[in-house]
């Protein structure tokens, strides 16, 4: 009987660890998630903000969380950059830049170290250095960007800005836009650079004063340095622009060059005042704007001054008046003839309405008084500038000693012209090489001695001397 008995409680513990042993072999069959799967991480993009000024290294972390009830083995970390990134990666204590198989039980997380060590005094790394974290879950990858300063540089970061002046003694680099404060002035003595990252603009609801020179110019562009890579110098729309709102007045821009910009709306946007002013809103004396993906210069009821400028290859209008408003412009270049990224079929370079088309009423406007003098709108299209009035505001537009490509008669009814040209001729001005940005006049141009001499302006954008009568535009013919 006690054998009887043994061997009953030995076949019941035999069972048993079979039972068990099945439970094991089937749970190890399915210990992993092997289809889909969702993870999650704790930041979409790991910053490192400090400013480097040596020499430095900075660690930084982010979680990434296994949300699912399964078990998940990650199929592979890694940086996007490779062995070429300046950044580091440790994944639980082990330092890589490329890790497989790394496993995460149910509603767990792991810690991923990133590590970044960069020389702010070479002048060959950008000012953001750019990177990704790549991870792979069954096939479906996602990843968490890294961003970190490369050169040392002035960095302004979603800052509003109170009365300062910049000089150049650093670059300048914007990052998710800066405002001058309402009240505020900000001051930019000549040789500054300014960068701005892709997703920036200034905003001025104060005011803005450039003191640039011919030999040391103001200089506004894209923060990116590496344009060789995709085989050209310059491409509009690398950043947003710079944007004068309402509160702003008495800005004044001097040998500044603002150029690629235009991502969403204008490399120069100037909205309405919010009171009557008692001079421009915006001054601009020897400046230029290039190279726009949209508008060059937009002026809604605004006063805009504008003496000796060139304004070239936009995607949009290089010049749009609308909605009314004050202008004056003497000695300016506005032409487009395409370009890189700029497709100039449709757009004429100049708009000069009273009026504006809006969703909501239809239009919107106010009274229009504009003068031009000595200027050029040209480019490759039929007719270059058009003009328009509607409802019953003033429209007022005078133009003297201008040129101005047409193929249609400039209406009487709206603009004055006096000893003006029209011309469809597509190297009639002979600039040097408008497919090279060289909007200079050549020797037998024949806009020479073709302008009227204004008192207050005697010299061209390169401080050349204008001749007794000047040239047409913002180039003295040599």
């Amino acid at each position: 009987m006690p054998a009887f008995m043994l061997s009953k409680q030995t076949l019941f513990f035999t069972i048993l660890i079979l039972f068990i042993a099945s439970i094991f072999v089937s749970c190890k069959k399915d210990k992993f998630l092997t289809e889909g799967g969702q993870i999650n991480y704790s930041i979409d993009t790991l910053k490192f903000d400090t400013v480097f000024t040596t020499l430095g290294s900075a660690t930084r972390s982010f979680l990434l969380y296994n949300t699912n009830n399964k078990r998940i083995k990650i199929d592979q970390i890694k940086l996007q950059g490779g062995q070429n990134s300046p950044f580091r990666l440790n994944v639980d204590g082990e330092p890589t830049k490329d890790i497989h198989n790394v496993e995460i039980a149910p509603n767990d997380s792991i810690y991923i170290f990133v590590a970044v060590t960069v020389n702010p005094t070479s002048g060959n790394l950008p000012f953001i250095i750019n990177d990704k974290v790549e991870v792979t879950l069954n096939g479906n990858q996602s990843n968490v960007a890294l961003q970190a300063y490369g050169q040392d540089a002035h960095y302004v970061v979603d800052s509003f800005l109170q009365t300062a002046v910049w000089d150049n003694d650093k670059p300048y680099v914007i990052i998710h836009s800066a405002a001058v404060d309402t009240g505020a002035t900000l001051t930019i003595n000549k040789g500054c650079r300014i960068y701005m990252h892709a997703d920036s603009k200034l905003y001025v609801a104060g005011r803005l004063w450039v003191f640039g020179t011919k030999e040391d110019s103001v200089i506004f562009q894209g923060d990116r340095l590496d344009r060789d890579y995709f085989g050209y110098k310059d491409y509009p729309g690398e950043w947003r622009g710079i944007h004068f709102l309402r509160s702003s007045e008495g800005s004044n821009l001097n040998y500044a060059i603002i150029k690629n910009a235009g991502l969403t709306d204008a490399a120069v946007y100037v909205e309405p005042p919010t009171v009557p002013l008692a001079g421009p809103q915006l001054e601009m004396n020897q400046c230029i704007i290039a190279n726009s993906s949209s508008f060059g210069i937009i002026g809604l009821n605004t006063w805009i001054k504008a003496t000796n400028c060139l304004i070239h290859t936009c995607g949009l209008q290089n010049l749009a008046i609308l909605e009314g408003g004050t202008y004056e412009f003497n000695y300016c270049t506005i032409a487009t003839f395409g370009g890189l990224g700029i497709n100039h079929a449709q757009q004429p370079t100049a708009v000069i309405y009273n009026y504006r088309d809006t969703s909501l009423t239809g239009y919107v406007g106010n009274n229009l008084q504009a003068t031009f003098q000595n200027c050029i709108f040209y480019g490759s299209l039929d007719d270059e500038i058009i003009f328009n009035q509607k409802g019953s505001w003033n429209y007022q537009v005078t133009m003297t000693n201008c040129l101005l490509k047409r193929a249609t008669t400039v209406p009487s009814t709206l603009v004055t012209m006096n000893n003006c040209i029209t011309n469809t001729d597509a190297d009639y001005p002979q600039f040097i090489d408008s497919y090279k940005w060289d909007y200079h006049l050549k020797s037998t141009s024949p806009l020479n001695h073709k302008g009227l001499p204004v008192p207050a302006v005697d010299r061209d954008l390169d401080r050349v001397l204008w001749n007794n009568p000047p040239s047409i535009g913002c180039y003295e013919v040599n």
